[in-house]
């Protein structure tokens, strides 16, 4: 470890410059891994918890009366509460409009809620995936830079020897291995969030799909309908 230290403290300006770029892109990649880890799974964790309510058997205008007190909504309640929303307020006027075109505006609105949600979950993938794809070709320029550096050492000598060549070659095999320690756990971690974006993603769908069957074959009093029953 001494040994590499040393030859990092060594290398020329450029070399160093990659490995303090490649180091930097690391640490980011890392904070945005663990961040992304926490934000995926409290979002799975929400959507179940969402999922185990709604079909407990709640009333639909109970638990959208709920959700609509709440500041700070998860992505499924968002969804929920946007498609039963706009449901509400065109159920008002059902003399006017179609019945069966109300489930399906619904569904768009929660179709486009859902695309928002899908944004928001794959910010900072784009910044993952730049960092694997570009932390290698940043330490193969150190690579190419310390072998130039070992070509002219071998230029200036007429002995050869591999004293002369070794530094050299060492710093730009250690601008590589920070190539790969960098892009490695980033591409991994971009597949694996990818991954578990789709599934989240699939859950919205699936919950928006279900909605708007429940809301087609359903019909739910307004507020005005159920306060002429209760009286």
């Amino acid at each position: 470890m001494n040994g590499l230290l040393h030859l990092a403290l060594n290398a020329s300006f450029l070399v160093q410059l990659v490995m303090l770029t490649l180091i930097g892109l690391s640490i980011w990649s890392w904070v945005i891994i663990f961040v992304k880890k926490k934000e995926l799974k409290d979002t799975y964790k929400y959507t179940v918890k969402f999922d185990k309510k709604f079909w407990s058997g709640m009333q639909l205008h109970k638990y959208y009366d709920q959700i609509k007190e709440k500041r700070d909504k998860s992505a499924i309640e968002q969804i929920f509460y946007v498609g039963f929303n706009r449901y509400e307020i065109l159920h008002g006027d059902e003399k006017e409009i179609t019945p069966d075109v109300i489930p399906q505006t619904s569904l768009r609105a929660m179709q486009v809620q859902i695309s928002k949600e899908s944004e928001a979950l794959e910010s900072d993938l784009q910044t993952l995936a730049t960092i694997a794809s570009v932390s290698p070709y940043i330490g193969l320029l150190g690579t190419v830079w310390g072998i130039m550096n070992s070509f002219q050492s071998l230029s200036q000598t007429s002995q050869t020897t591999i004293a002369l060549v070794a530094p050299g070659i060492s710093e730009a095999l250690i601008a590589t291995a920070l190539g790969l320690i960098a892009a490695i756990p980033a591409v991994i971690a971009y597949n694996k969030f990818n991954k578990d974006i789709s599934m989240i993603v699939a859950r919205y769908e699936n919950f928006s799909e279900e909605l708007t069957e429940i809301l087609q074959r359903t019909h739910i009093p307004t507020k005005d309908e159920q306060n002429e029953i209760s009286s």
